[in-house]
């Protein structure tokens, strides 16, 4: 079973690092998580497949 990260974590992650290489690396565009970040689009909405590879790339980052 895949762990993914919660709702709150991820935008805590996404609103503090950099939305352009978490874009990089999730292939997510830098407008699509700024939308998340400032309430345009409710995280909860959010496409398992995008949970995913953000959960992937915060596991790298933390070197987990």
């Amino acid at each position: 079973m895949i762990e993914v990260l919660s709702k709150d974590e991820l935008l805590s992650f996404i609103s503090t690092h950099s939305r352009y290489q978490i874009s990089q690396a999730t292939g997510i565009s830098e407008q699509t998580l700024a939308n998340y970040v400032k309430g345009r689009t409710d995280i909860g909405g959010m496409s398992y497949d995008k949970v995913i590879a953000i959960t992937e790339y915060y596991k790298g980052f933390k070197g987990e």
